[in-house]
């Protein structure tokens, strides 16, 4: 059984209104209100024969939200439903690199 892990452990202030969480997504307050970024690239499935698939860099932006913690746990929900979605083919990278606002 895993041992539970806090959002204070999952997540870290980098400034007075934005937070970095261990995988790379974004929380960032924008004209007052909450915004999560999550930044991945995914593997088509259904490639041509012959064809070499290429990953694909998506860039997703949530909200808007109240509070911070609401987008925090939009983003892991979101992320949640990636991976159960896509498995394998989804890799999850830094949202401030994938130039998010």
């Amino acid at each position: 059984m895993s041992r539970h892990v806090s959002r204070k452990e999952r997540w870290q202030a980098s400034g007075a209104d934005r937070y970095r969480s261990v995988d790379g997504s974004v929380v960032r307050r924008h004209k007052g209100e909450w915004w999560a970024d999550v930044a991945y690239r995914l593997l088509p499935g259904e490639a041509q024969p012959g064809e070499v698939p290429a990953w694909q860099a998506r860039l997703e932006v949530l909200g808007p939200f109240r509070r911070p913690r609401n987008a925090m746990v939009e983003a892991e929900r979101h992320m949640t439903m990636l991976r159960n979605r896509h498995g394998e083919r989804v890799r999850f990278e830094d949202a401030t690199a994938s130039g998010a606002v």
